[in-house]
């Protein structure tokens, strides 16, 4: 079975791939052979039994001889196999159905559970037309609302999300980043060595972009969660508008025992998962409304609080009293997220996602 990989060697374009390399081995064994080539002139030409293109790797490749939808329209016409995408996107949608129009599967890092909400006219993401519904927003912005018909939600499903993206490149500097990225390093990060909540210095962690007034939701969301951080006045806590290399921000987070990850311009952020791999206790806006891969948002190894942020001083309040207590939690989602990379671990679980990817795009192929 020979599988092409469309994709751009950039930080975003190998990130959206890496899975694909760091499973490799083990979907080889079960018939695989990967294609992986930035050239258009292959993935137009080539024989391949799937193609795999990556979004965030399209502007690099087409440059302006082509619009997106043009390329993915001459890809369906030149090419006699399943073309599966692998969204960009960051949030749950929308979800551009002159894309879905153009592929046999449109694949999401997250979507909504309830997929006939992408029916509903939205202008940008749920969460964002839900929060300036409950908030009585004025300022509906200049985006067009975007909805999907019937005939496209068997189109679109989930790839796998930033769990899966190669750390070593995501905390390394230039020379190692071009370096993996070039060769195509396959191995994942190690386990990191951490210490219990209870022995760490800082009590709470919240860094990330504040956002420019003109992203009013995402704004006021992130400065609900920031209002109530700042009731906790520790002189240890870490400011979010302080900027740090890679090593600090890790050395800060292993230090700390709450992280808070609001939501940015998605549900899902690289703070998730950078919390998990540091042992830190992982606070995240309610998350139940999502479908992604692999899911490791569960109940036993985070807490969530509401996406405006109104129980949230009371949940600090309880963990800050007691960390010894959420010490399970904490090395839960710690234990998640380790699994969840090793392909020696999650290796079948991956495996058969895969597959089911494959078998959906070749069934909505074979009746286009």
């Amino acid at each position: 079975m020979r599988i092409g990989v469309l994709y751009f060697r950039h930080r975003e374009g190998h990130n959206s791939v890496f899975p694909l390399l760091s499973f490799k081995e083990m979907l080889e064994q079960q018939g695989c052979e990967f294609v992986f080539t930035h050239s258009l002139q292959k993935a137009l030409s080539d024989t391949f039994d799937y193609l795999f293109v990556s979004d965030l790797s399209l502007p690099r490749l087409i440059g302006k001889r082509y619009s997106k939808v043009d390329f993915l329209k001459k890809l369906r016409e030149e090419q006699n196999c399943p073309i599966i995408f692998l969204s960009g996107n960051d949030s749950t949608g929308p979800i551009f159905p002159e894309i879905v129009d153009q592929v046999d599967l449109y694949l999401s890092k997250q979507l909504l559970r309830d997929k006939t909400i992408y029916l509903q006219p939205l202008k940008r993401h749920f969460f964002r037309d839900q929060m300036m519904s409950q908030f009585k927003f004025k300022n509906e912005n200049s985006f067009e609302p975007i909805s999907l018909s019937k005939g496209h939600l068997h189109k679109i499903s989930v790839s796998w999300n930033l769990a899966l993206i190669d750390w070593k490149v995501q905390m390394s500097g230039k020379l190692g980043k071009f370096l993996n990225i070039l060769n195509k390093n396959s191995a994942v990060i190690p386990p990191e060595p951490v210490c219990e909540l209870q022995k760490r210095s800082n009590k709470i962690m919240f860094k990330g972009n504040l956002f420019p007034g003109q992203h009013d939701v995402f704004r006021l969301h992130r400065l609900l969660t920031l209002k109530v951080f700042k009731t906790f006045d520790f002189e240890s806590s870490y400011k979010a508008d302080v900027i740090l290399g890679p090593k600090a921000y890790l050395a800060q987070m292993k230090e700390t025992i709450i992280s808070l990850s609001p939501f940015g311009w998605g549900e899902i952020c690289y703070r998730d998962f950078e919390t998990f791999r540091t042992g830190s206790l992982l606070f995240k806006p309610d998350m139940s409304h999502i479908e992604t891969y692999p899911d490791i948002y569960q109940d036993d190894n985070h807490l969530s609080y509401r996406w405006d942020a109104k129980d949230l001083k009371a949940k600090i309040e309880k963990v800050l009293k007691d960390p010894a207590a959420f010490q399970k939690i904490a090395e839960k989602g710690k234990t998640s997220f380790e699994n969840a990379i090793d392909p020696k671990k999650s290796g079948a679980a991956f495996s058969k996602h895969f597959f089911d990817i494959l078998n959906m795009a070749r069934d909505n192929f074979e009746n286009r």
